[in-house]
This record gives structure tokens, C-alpha cells and sequence, in this order.
């Protein structure tokens, strides 16, 4: 029975060191996600910015080339009642 437990030990162990490692290599990843997420928002923000941008306008055009919509300054963002809200 005695070498029964020590090998249950010895799996016990090597199990733990394992999720060590995986805990290790989980906080990289989480720490590499964020670093995507952050520079994500920034480029949205970006371009959201340059739309809104009164020098210029932002034409969107479907594959065929045709234009189909502009937006320029001012905006006005239209909330879920349909209404502006001012901005």
C-alpha cells in the first residue's frame, strides 16, 4: 500500500506543477488579449474620429463602387426612440 500512496503523491505533484504552468501561461495570454482589446478600441476610435472629422467625409461604397452613404459634420446620433440626442 505504501508505494500506492507515494505514487498517488507523485501524480498529485507532477498534476500541480502542471497547473502552475498553465496558470503561467494563462496570464500571458489574458495579458496579450487586453493588449488586442486596447489597440482595437483605439483604431475604432480612430476611425470613428476621422467621420466625424468636419474637413473631410466618410463615403462608404458597396463592391460595385457606388456611394452609399456620406456622413460629414454635424452628426447627429439617433437613439433606440428614433429620436436625436442632440450631439
Amino acid at each position: 500500500m505504501g508505494s500506492l500512496f507515494k505514487e498517488l503523491e507523485a501524480r498529485e505533484a507532477a498534476a500541480r506543477v502542471r497547473v502552475e504552468e498553465f496558470e503561467v501561461e494563462l496570464d500571458a495570454v489574458s495579458a496579450k488579449l487586453g493588449l488586442a482589446r486596447l489597440r482595437l478600441a483605439r483604431e475604432t476610435v480612430a476611425e470613428v474620429r476621422a467621420e466625424l472629422t468636419p474637413q473631410t467625409s466618410a463615403v462608404t461604397v458597396d463592391a460595385a463602387g457606388r456611394r452609399l452613404r456620406e456622413s460629414g459634420w454635424p452628426r447627429r446620433m439617433r437613439g433606440p426612440s428614433g429620436r436625436s440626442s442632440g450631439c
